[in-house]
């Protein structure tokens, strides 16, 4: 249910997409950056979507490595990122995919950190 109300509010607040040289001093939370510009892409930048996060994410997009993420282009400016972008740190933990401009989070249940990991004492 919770997803449910998650994807409706996300389907109203669609990313746009900025071809960058570089990245910009101030990162608007709703545009992917895509940095190179249209000639050489080299990565997706992006603020994590979650409203407490403010977690900046770069996806490699150059075919040199392993983990390497697509764009794919629609009409109208909207984009869609493959595969799917998992966040994980002390203050986020989430994991989405951005297709059509629009972000559909996963029903992935949280990470578990095992006991002997954990910081606190």
């Amino acid at each position: 249910m919770i997803r449910w109300l998650f994807n409706l509010w996300a389907a109203h607040h669609r990313y746009r997409t900025e071809w960058v040289e570089d990245l910009p001093d101030g990162l608007s939370k709703e545009t992917v950056y895509i940095v190179g510009g249209r000639k050489y892409p080299f990565q997706a930048t992006v603020v994590c979507p979650r409203r407490a996060c403010k977690q900046v994410i770069h996806l490699d997009l150059s075919p040199d490595v392993e983990q390497q993420w697509h764009i794919e282009e629609h009409g109208g400016g909207e984009i869609s990122l493959h595969p799917s972008i998992h966040v994980t740190g002390l203050s986020c933990n989430c994991h989405y995919w951005l297709r059509h401009g629009t972000i559909r989070w996963s029903e992935t249940p949280k990470l578990r950190v095992p006991r002997e990991n954990r910081r606190d004492p």
